[in-house]
Parts: C-alpha cells; sequence; structure tokens
C-alpha cells in the first residue's frame, strides 16, 4: 500500500510548560498546494491510537520526538494533542518542543495510506491543476516537520478549537521560500500530469 505525506501549517496558542503539551491539527479538508484534499470524516485511527507516536520528519529510524495523547475529528480537521519528552528523557525532542513554543516552527504532516480516492480537477491561484480527494484513509503517523503543504491550515492550541479559523495572508506568506516552493510543487504537478 502507498504511503502519502501531507504537511500543513499551524499557528501554536496555548502551550502547558507543566505537561509540555498542546493541541494542534493533523489535517484538515481544505484543498493543499499539491491540489490534494482529505476528506476528514474518512479517517481511519484505529492503529495509529496503538502506537501513537509523532515523528521527526517522517524519519521512522530514530526515536519519536512526542506522542499524541488524543485524537479527534472535528469542524472539517483532524486534532491531536502532543506530549514532548523532558530534556532528560530525550534532548533532541525537547529542542523541538521549543522550536514550536518559540514559534519557530508551526508544521505538522500526516503520513497515511489511501483507501479511497478520486482525482478532481481544481484551480489553485489561477492555475488549473488535477489533485486527489482522499475519500478514506488509514493515519499511520503524525511528524514534526518545517515546511508546509496545505498553507490554509490554522490549530489552536490548549483546547478544543469549535471555529474555523481566519486564513494569515500577508508578507509572510511572500516570502522567496514559498515561491521556491510554490515552483517545485507545479514541477511535480506538471511531472504527475505527464504520467
Amino acid at each position: 500500500m502507498k504511503l502519502v505525506h501531507k504537511t500543513l501549517d499551524c499557528q501554536l496558542g496555548q502551550l502547558d510548560d507543566q505537561t509540555r503539551t498542546f493541541w494542534a491539527v493533523a489535517s484538515t479538508d481544505q484543498v493543499d498546494r499539491q491540489g490534494d484534499s482529505i476528506d476528514a470524516a474518512g479517517w481511519d485511527f484505529a492503529n495509529f491510537l496503538n502506537n501513537p507516536v509523532i515523528a521527526w520528519a517522517h524519519d521512522y529510524n530514530q526515536p519519536p520526538v512526542a506522542k499524541a495523547l488524543e485524537l479527534r475529528v472535528e469542524n472539517g480537521r483532524l486534532l491531536f494533542l502532543a506530549q514532548f519528552p523532558t530534556a532528560e528523557e530525550y534532548p533532541f525532542a525537547d529542542t523541538v518542543w521549543r522550536l514550536y513554543k518559540g514559534g519557530y516552527m508551526r508544521a505538522f504532516s500526516v503520513g497515511f495510506a489511501p483507501l479511497q480516492s478520486r482525482v478532481e480537477s481544481r484551480v489553485i491561484e489561477g492555475r488549473a491543476v488535477a489533485g486527489n480527494h482522499y475519500l478514506k484513509q488509514e493515519l499511520y503517523e503524525i511528524s514534526c516537520v518545517t515546511l508546509p503543504a496545505n498553507p490554509e491550515a490554522l490549530a489552536t492550541l490548549g483546547g478544543l478549537v469549535r471555529q474555523p479559523l481566519p486564513t494569515p495572508r500577508g508578507a509572510a506568506r511572500k516570502a522567496p521560500v514559498g515561491g521556491l516552493i510554490d515552483r517545485l510543487v507545479t514541477a511535480s504537478l506538471a511531472r504527475r500530469l505527464d504520467n
């Protein structure tokens, strides 16, 4: 079965220093930069709950940097409560915790196996793209990552997310790195459509 990774950006709110936890969004049903979307109602996370580890950048050869204490689907989003180990337990994971806490990292990614999907044509920022609409998918893992594929997905941490959050707009999104990412994604999509 094919393993797919989808990454999204989040906005950090309240973090609990005592328990080293925060709520975040693992996935949304919004269309990402690659033209793909994931139906939030289609998540199967039963097997994930048996081993709810959060990896670093989808690297399965090193220890996890956190674990998911809770997981739920709400308002078109897959939410999770992340808990990070202490510096004494795992110094690298403590560094990752501090990077999220300081706002230097904001992204998470899901690794999943598609169970049912269809291709849909969409227009993204004036470009016609063919993307996958995943209807049913099995969650394999959640990872802490540095670059998001879904810049529209946001999270409020510290409690349940009850309403859709506003999409941030402005200069930060138009940074040169974002343009590079968009060019790479466009080139990747062009190769995908040619095959």
